[in-house]
Order: structure tokens, then C-alpha cells, then sequence
């Protein structure tokens, strides 16, 4: 009788060893579904606000590309130009604002080869888009324009525009080209703003 005993004992401390190695394995693979779904969310978040950057940022390039093309900025004269400005009561309008700076001479050209006057750091103009009202985690939108001259002289030839939204570290840019077509109608300059590339 007092084999039985031992044997039992035996099975006994071998029984809890196999649970406690069945324990662990479980725990184990617990722990691994955790971290792998944690993975998942972690990477899908950034897929999301990736996403929502791509969104807002082409959504705003595409306002800006309205603004600047719109027909109703195509003045017969520089009495009707006026005009339109005095209505415009709500804000500067951005077509008025490029013209404007470009006609007085306050915004210099951009040329790659000029270090000085119009380099880069002048020939940029880059504007912080206010947040108020939007919703979600926008941390930020910004656009970015320089102008390039036409030839030699310093007519306007070409317009760069570059919108970046920025949502939860993942960023989106995109970058418009247009193209000024310049009518002389008498004395006045019409002023018309042609999208030729996004990139």
C-alpha cells in the first residue's frame, strides 16, 4: 500500500507541473494576440489619419484652384476689377492678394540660380490656415506659393502652390502649377489664372 501512495505523489507533482507549463503556454499566446492586435489598431490609426491628410489637403488645393480660375475674376476693365474688390467685404480674396503683391512689386520672383533677393527664403510666401471649425485632430494646414517669371522680363509665368495638411504626425502635400494668361484689353491687364499640374 504505501507504493500506491508514493506513485500518487509522484503524479501528483508532475500534474502541476504540465498545468502550470499549459498556464504558461496560454498565457503565452494570450500575450501575443494582445501585442498583435495592438499592432493592428496602432497601424490602422495611422492609416486613417493618413488617409484624413490626403483628404483635407486635396479638398483645400481644389478650393484654391476655384479661387484662382473663377471666371468671376475675369474683368472686362480695372472699374469692374475694383468693384469686385469692394464687394469682396468678408476678406481678401487670394486672387486679389497674388495680384496685388505681384503688380506692386512687394513679392519678388523665385529663381533657383538668385541667392539673394529672389531666393527661396523671400520668393516663398506660406500662409498657417486658421483651425477654427474644424473638426477632428487637424494639427495642421498650411500653404506654400512662390510665382516664376516669364523669360527675361518680370511678368508673371507660372504660379506653384503647395497645400499640406498634417493629421496625427502623417502628413499630405500636394502641389498645384498654373499658368497666367495675360490679356490687354485697352489700358488694363486682365489677369487669368490657367491649372496646368498637380502633383
Amino acid at each position: 500500500m504505501k507504493k500506491e501512495c508514493n506513485i500518487s505523489r509522484d503524479n501528483t507533482g508532475a500534474t502541476t507541473i504540465v498545468v502550470i507549463c499549459v498556464m504558461a503556454v496560454i498565457m503565452a499566446l494570450s500575450l501575443g494576440l494582445f501585442l498583435t492586435a495592438s499592432v493592428l489598431l496602432s497601424t490602422s490609426g495611422r492609416t486613417l489619419a493618413s488617409e484624413q491628410s490626403r483628404i483635407l489637403a486635396v479638398s483645400f488645393s481644389e478650393e484654391i484652384e476655384e479661387m484662382l480660375t473663377s471666371d468671376r475674376y475675369a474683368f472686362g476693365s480695372l472699374s469692374a476689377e475694383e468693384a469686385g474688390r469692394a464687394e469682396n467685404t468678408t476678406g481678401s480674396s487670394i486672387w486679389y492678394y497674388i495680384k496685388q503683391s505681384i503688380t506692386d512689386g512687394s513679392w519678388p520672383y523665385y529663381d533657383e540660380d538668385d541667392t539673394v533677393v529672389h531666393s527661396r527664403e523671400n520668393a516663398v510666401r506660406t500662409f498657417q490656415i486658421s483651425r477654427d471649425g474644424t473638426v477632428g485632430e487637424v494639427v495642421d494646414i498650411r500653404l506654400s506659393m512662390y510665382w516664376t517669371r516669364e523669360g527675361n522680363g518680370n511678368r508673371p509665368g507660372r504660379l506653384v502652390v503647395e497645400t499640406t495638411a498634417v493629421n496625427k504626425e502623417q502628413s499630405c502635400s500636394i502641389t498645384d502649377v498654373y499658368e497666367l494668361d495675360l490679356t490687354m484689353l485697352g489700358d488694363y491687364e486682365r489677369w487669368s489664372w490657367k491649372h496646368v499640374e498637380k502633383k
